[in-house]
């Protein structure tokens, strides 16, 4: 995401990698996100088809938003498997966090393939109408 005149209170971080796994290398994906800011709160939307919710983790604290899962090999017919592009993998994805915002108040909800964060501005971050005397 460019910071593009507005100041917001998320930074993304991201990087596709092979690495090292406990059973040979395995690859990393940097799921994509787009992210919303309305009056009262940042929206952060992944795309994380095939991962289940049970599997996905979600860790902030006041610098990091960290998202990850693991998404397994889809068995749809019970045979051998002979091309594996979807396969197994890591989603991993982690958003540099700007003061302001409401720790304790995040939600998550994962629905068809799509984690939705909702990170809650504290009051110093949301606009306020000014009156004229």
């Amino acid at each position: 995401m460019e910071n593009n005149k507005k100041n917001t209170a998320l930074v993304r971080a991201c990087c596709n990698a092979v690495v090292p796994g406990a059973e040979g290398y395995e690859m990393v994906v940097c799921p994509a996100a787009d992210i919303y800011e309305t009056s009262d709160a940042f929206i952060v939307e992944i795309d994380m088809p095939g991962a289940s919710k049970e599997s996905i983790s979600i860790t902030a604290d006041a610098r990091m938003l960290s998202v990850s899962s693991l998404q397994m090999i889809n068995d749809s017919g019970g045979g051998e498997i002979i091309v594996n592009e979807i396969g197994k993998k890591k989603y991993h994805r982690e958003f540099r966090l700007g003061t302001g915002i409401k720790l304790d108040d995040i939600r998550a909800e994962y629905k068809d393939g799509v984690l939705l964060i909702t990170l809650p501005k504290a009051d110093e971050l949301k606009a306020r109408q000014i009156r004229i005397q």
